[in-house]
């Protein structure tokens, strides 16, 4: 008959502990990969550095973006044919056949920048 070796003052881990060490280890390194975050409008637009509400002249969107796609209001409302680039950043519409979302800016009587909003696939074709 075969002896079965004693386990008298040694740690045995049990199959449950292993399969739960090995799971833990393995969502662990899971999490890690990639995570989604949700970014907000203002997120997005804060990326474009420059453009900040209460303080962005109306002037210096055209010298850096030229003029708009669309203008409301004699020019208080300028929106801007944008796309999201794969580095999250917003640039201006190259290419006439991609996605297009809109960039819409409202500037008030003193010429600066009330709001602003992005709004995904806003452009009318």
């Amino acid at each position: 008959m075969a002896r079965i070796p004693s386990t008298e003052g040694k740690k045995v881990v049990g199959y449950s502990s292993f399969t739960y060490i090995l799971l833990l280890i393995l969502l662990s390194s899971i999490a890690g990969c990639k995570t989604v975050i949700a970014v907000d409008p203002l997120t997005i637009a804060g990326r474009e550095g420059f453009i900040v509400d209460g303080r962005t002249q109306k002037q210096e969107i055209l010298e850096r973006l030229g003029q708009a796609q669309k203008s409301y209001e004699n020019g208080a409302i300028l929106i801007y044919h944008v796309q999201m680039m794969r580095d999250g950043r917003l640039g201006l519409r190259q290419d006439k056949h991609s996605q297009c979302d809109a960039f819409v800016m409202v500037f008030g009587d003193d010429g600066v920048l009330t709001r602003h909003s992005y709004v995904k696939h806003g452009c009318n074709h």
